[in-house]
């Protein structure tokens, strides 16, 4: 979002354009949380088809929701049928980053019994949500490993658990 809605809805209206005359397939908005989305809708022709948000195991809480980072922004791109896309879903700057999420104990213990790794099961937190997780790797292991989130599923109580990762 800009500084001001008047110039976020300028900047998006400027953009509507190339999806109407077939030069773009789609626009989208990053770091818009759910009032920012709710205020613009009723002004805008095309409907954003993904908003790209912050967005891991210990970084969603309404503490980050000014970034829409946060569950009520996930849950109005669901409302308003958006996609809602997280990069840095593996910690990124949340609560001390990356290295947070992949020590946390309970993070640690549900890898364990998958055996998987903490980085799977952060990403299948993600992902089992709906949420499309932006990744990004030059190491071929890391790669096959965010490939493997696919491969299974976190029960419940698990999902839960990992909901309450601070």
């Amino acid at each position: 979002p800009c500084v001001s809605m008047s110039d976020t809805l300028t900047t998006y209206q400027a953009l509507e354009p190339f999806v109407a005359s077939g030069q773009a397939r789609a626009i989208g908005i990053s770091n818009f949380n759910a009032s920012a989305i709710e205020a613009m809708l009723p002004h805008v022709r095309i409907k954003p088809v993904v908003n790209q948000c912050g967005f891991s195991v210990a970084g969603h809480s309404e503490s980050s929701s000014l970034w829409g980072r946060d569950d009520n922004t996930h849950a109005a791109c669901i409302k308003h049928g958006i996609h809602y896309a997280a990069y840095s879903p593996l910690g990124g700057v949340a609560k001390h980053g990356t290295g947070h999420v992949l020590h946390d104990p309970t993070v640690n213990a549900i890898a364990k019994a998958h055996n998987r790794s903490a980085a799977e099961v952060a990403l299948r937190w993600v992902v089992q949500q709906g949420v499309l997780a932006v990744t990004s790797s030059d190491n071929p292991e890391h790669i096959q490993s965010d490939l493997a989130t696919f491969d299974f599923t976190l029960t419940a109580a698990e999902m839960a658990a990992l909901a309450q990762v601070q």
